[in-house]
């Protein structure tokens, strides 16, 4: 290598072609040398001698041994089928988490064996595809996952899984002495409910698992130890039907008492509103962050999300995040403003991080409500699914002055502009940025706008650009849409002399768009803007 890396990065993730040995060892030397990594991932592209690399007798993994801030080890691809014992002793010295993204059958073995040396592993980051495996494959799996004392965080991500499969995986999980974070980001099928629903449990392996559970917390109380699981974060598996209430609220009831961030599950069919209040407020009085990939109303199964909301009062909820992946399944708009309503009625003074996305039934007043009524909110973020209107945004001050993270579409909503009207609407216009402006701790904006152009806005001349000068803390920036079009050096020039923390701009533009321009930072005031800054990250991203 003609020249060395020197970079003080803390994260490097690094695709290796495969090249001749002495030059790969000059490769490994460099990435060796960066002695402050604290998360490195690694992979190789195309096939050959490179699933050795990591490896100490044939490989390079020695020239790694400089790492001792490296806390977090990504195997982009199969380089760990090589290693054994003499590579894991050498990593756990310094390493105490493993993410792999990808095992194929025939590579199950190898990775069993590491598992196998990985007894102080406190975190694994793996693909849900160990558990389509072979049977007995997908058995050795989960002993080696229950020989590992010191596992704290466990997540699993893929695709659809087997119910049974699932069911002993949640077993073992449920057996992990210091597992504190569990996500179990997959679907699962094969669940057996009946044709109409009754009051009792619709797939007898629910009943064994609260079965198992119950039998460990009555030997936790005759040794004298504390019952329940230690769990403080939890995703449960999909279920596409929903979880019957007979399950879910005993087990939020009795058995993870220390549980502070939840992904709301789907509940078979109808449920008893009390039986969940008493789930939560009995069960579960440290629950403060909420997590959903449905709104209410917006399927079959129930949601959960706007009952749990209302009753997750004894500590407050700090974060609301709710997302739906099927942009065509939309809730109904009284059940959302319900949701929202029970956020503003129990939750403004402990909501810290709002995300909202993939609806578009929640109103603009309400998402406005949010920023004028929260005053510790850090964090806000709307999908292109919402707006708030200009009229809404200067109806009352926004207090959230301590807010870093601000993610908004806005809209005029002129359907028929007279001289006059739009007059009014550019006055409050600037009010709206003005707004925005007094946000002096936002250290990530990110603004779009929706039906109305208003490309003009973040111009100096035309805009109101100007009333962004005071957000000195402002690091990231993103035109979520066709802002740029307007830009010239005079707007350049204003970032560079007002935004002095600023480390990257970013753009999201359609192909579709009329300012679709995939050469934008070719432009001379932006290569203007990285001469003056070399260090600020330019990207235009498609969508």
């Amino acid at each position: 290598m003609s020249n060395s890396f020197i970079c003080s990065w803390r994260v490097m993730f690094m695709p290796l072609l495969n090249i001749a040995n002495q030059k790969s060892k000059e490769v490994y030397a460099q990435i060796g040398r960066l002695d402050k990594l604290e998360e490195l991932g690694l992979g190789y592209i195309l096939a050959g001698s490179a699933m050795m690399d990591l490896t100490l007798e044939e490989g390079w993994l020695a020239e790694l041994a400089g790492l001792k801030k490296l806390r977090h080890f990504h195997l982009l691809t199969d380089l760990w089928t090589s290693m054994g014992q003499a590579e894991v002793e050498f990593m756990k010295l310094v390493l105490n988490s493993l993410y792999v993204y990808h095992i194929e059958e025939d590579e199950m073995d190898a990775f069993v064996k590491v598992l196998s040396y990985s007894h102080n592993l406190t975190e694994l980051d793996i693909t849900a595809n160990v558990l389509h495996h072979r049977s007995d494959m997908v058995d050795c799996f989960l002993e080696k996952i229950e020989q590992l004392p010191n596992l704290q965080r466990l997540v699993l991500t893929g695709s659809d899984v087997e119910a049974e499969v699932a069911h002993r995986f949640l077993q073992v999980c449920f057996r992990l002495p210091q597992l504190i974070d569990l996500q179990c980001d997959f679907s699962v099928f094969g669940l057996h409910y009946p044709v109409m629903p009754d009051n009792g449990l619709c797939d007898p392996r629910f009943a064994i698992l609260l079965k198992s559970l119950q039998d460990t917390d009555k030997k936790k109380s005759d040794a004298g130890e504390p019952k329940g699981l230690r769990l403080k974060s939890l995703k449960l598996p999909h279920i596409h039907s929903g979880y019957p209430q007979d399950f879910l609220f005993p087990f939020l009831r009795s058995h993870v008492p220390h549980l502070e961030h939840l992904r709301i599950p789907f509940i078979h069919n109808d449920y008893d509103i009390q039986h969940l209040k008493d789930a939560i407020l009995e069960g579960c009085p440290r629950l403060q962050h909420i997590f959903s990939n449905h709104y209410p109303g917006n399927s079959d199964a129930r949601c959960g999300l706007r009952d749990v909301v209302r009753y997750c009062v004894p500590s407050g909820v700090k974060t609301f995040r709710a997302e739906c992946p099927h942009p065509y399944s939309y809730p109904g708009q009284e059940e959302c403003r319900d949701m929202v309503q029970n956020l503003l009625d129990h939750h403004t003074t402990t909501l810290e991080d709002v995300m909202l996305w993939g609806c578009n039934h929640i109103s603009s007043i309400d998402l406005y409500s949010i920023l004028a009524r929260c005053r510790n909110l850090k964090r806000f973020s709307l999908s292109i699914g919402y707006s708030i209107k200009f009229e809404d945004a200067v109806s009352r001050t926004w207090i959230c002055h301590d807010i870093k993270h601000l993610q908004l579409y806005l809209a005029r909503c002129v359907n028929f502009p007279t001289q006059r009207l739009l007059e009014i609407v550019n006055q409050i216009g600037k009010d709206v940025y003005a707004q925005i402006g007094r946000l002096v701790k936002l250290e990530e904006l990110s603004l779009g706008y929706i039906l109305d152009p208003v490309v003009k806005d973040l111009t100096l001349e035309a805009g109101w650009l100007a009333e962004l000068a005071g957000l000195k803390e402002l690091r990231r920036f993103c035109m979520l849409t066709d802002f740029w079009t307007l830009m010239g050096q005079a707007e350049v020039e204003f970032m560079v002399n007002n935004w002095p923390n600023l480390e990257k701009i970013s753009v999201h533009m359609n192909e579709e768009m009329d300012g679709f321009d995939p050469d934008i930072f070719s432009k001379p005031h932006w290569r203007w803007l990285k001469e003056k800054r070399p260090h600020i990250v330019l990207t235009a991203n498609k969508w």
